[in-house]
Order: structure tokens, then C-alpha cells, then sequence
């Protein structure tokens, strides 16, 4: 018979027990150090109350300036890419793909520290930093849009 893990405390030991054969007492087998932060924050304030670290603010920040200071990729790749990944407009195509690159940086470094997903006002506070630069990002990824000649 194998019984659930115990939680003891807020920052618990989870210890596994695995009971021998025949009325024997119930033994310690592993003992797994776990922080059940999650489990503390639904209870006590509920996951909204979570805020982004400064340094990961700064991080997707940086990325984002960074892509704008950064050369842009010549025109002549942009029907490849049409091709390759099937969009018939490469501006919009390029921006959605480094809106998600900047959500994606933020989330790996949440879930490299935390072992978590980003909360929802996490997720919020990162559209909130890029939103910020929305009109700098447009502006750098309509350099990829068709211009139609005029005669």
C-alpha cells in the first residue's frame, strides 16, 4: 500500500511512504525537499498578486531594444520566409514572431527560477512592456511591407 504524500508545513518536506508487507509500520523511504509556493499564494492572495522580477523586466526590455537597434534582415529573404512558414504578409508575420520570442524569453526565465508558468499578471506585465514599444516595433517591421508603385 502506497499512501499520497504528507504536506507539513508552508514550505514543506514531502515525504514518500511505501508500507513493507504485513502489518509493518508505515517507513520513510525518500524525503524530497519541494517549495509549494503556488499552493500558499491561491490561499493567502490568490496568483494575481505575483509581480515580474526587475531583472526579467529588464531582460525582455533590453531584447526588445536591442531588435531595434539591430540591422534588419535584407528584403530578399522575405519571399523564402513567405514561403517557408505560409503568410502572405512577412511585417506582420516578423512581429508577431518577436512579440512571442519576448513572451517566450520571460516565461523560460519564470520557469527556469520559479519552476512555474507565468501567472496571468505576469503575462499582463510582459504586453505591458512591449506594448510600450509597439510603435518602435511596427515602425522597424514595415520596412518588410510591399510598397505598392505609383505612376
Amino acid at each position: 500500500m502506497i499512501c499520497h504524500p504528507k504536506v507539513f508545513c508552508l514550505f514543506a518536506l514531502v515525504v514518500h511512504y511505501n508500507a513493507p508487507a504485513k502489518d509493518a509500520l508505515l517507513q520513510c523511504k525518500t524525503m524530497v525537499m519541494v517549495v509549494i509556493m503556488d499552493n500558499f499564494l491561491s490561499e493567502s492572495c490568490g496568483r494575481q498578486c505575483m509581480t515580474l522580477d526587475k531583472d526579467i523586466k529588464d531582460m525582455v526590455k533590453a531584447a526588445i531594444e536591442n531588435d531595434l537597434a539591430a540591422p534588419k534582415v535584407p528584403k530578399k529573404r522575405v519571399p523564402k520566409l513567405k514561403c517557408v512558414w505560409k503568410c502572405e504578409h512577412a511585417y506582420d508575420f516578423l512581429y508577431g514572431h518577436r512579440v512571442g520570442y519576448y513572451k517566450g524569453l520571460a516565461e523560460g526565465l519564470v520557469l527556469e527560477r520559479y519552476r512555474r508558468q507565468l501567472t496571468e499578471h505576469e503575462d499582463n506585465e510582459v504586453f505591458e512592456i512591449t506594448e510600450s514599444h509597439a510603435r518602435g516595433l511596427r515602425k522597424y517591421f514595415a520596412y518588410y511591407k510591399v510598397r505598392r508603385r505609383t505612376r
